[in-house]
């Protein structure tokens, strides 16, 4: 069985059923897809944000900027259903959960501030 196949496994299995072997497999898979926070260089090509803590680090704001720019309407439809102003960036989403694409995320947020100048 490949690691990848491994991973599949644990992503559907309720953390209490886990043994502390399958939680810190799981674990370290997380971490080696969080952004490294003390970097800051751009966000390689594709890369993409777990939720919006991740995106807000990789954009250098804040969270509640973040959810900002997710509640402000669109030009085109004036809507701000479905992530607003970041819709285009978002890749998933699953629940509460949102993968973002960093580099249309980053794209959609100067147009939009150099829009309010």
């Amino acid at each position: 069985m490949n690691s990848h196949t491994n991973i599949e496994g644990l992503l559907g299995k309720p953390l209490w059923q886990m043994t502390g072997e399958e939680y810190c497999q799981l674990t370290h898979y997380a971490l080696s897809l969080s952004p490294n926070t003390g970097s800051s260089s751009p966000a390689p090509p594709g890369q993409k944000a777990l939720g919006v803590h991740a995106l807000a680090v990789e954009l250098g704001c804040s969270d509640s900027t973040v959810y900002s720019l997710m509640r402000t309407p669109r030009e085109e439809d004036g809507s701000a259903d479905g992530g607003g102003i970041l819709r285009p960036a978002i890749v998933s989403r699953i629940g509460r959960r949102i993968v973002f694409d960093v580099e249309t995320a980053r794209r959609l947020a100067d147009d939009y501030q150099s829009s309010r100048k």
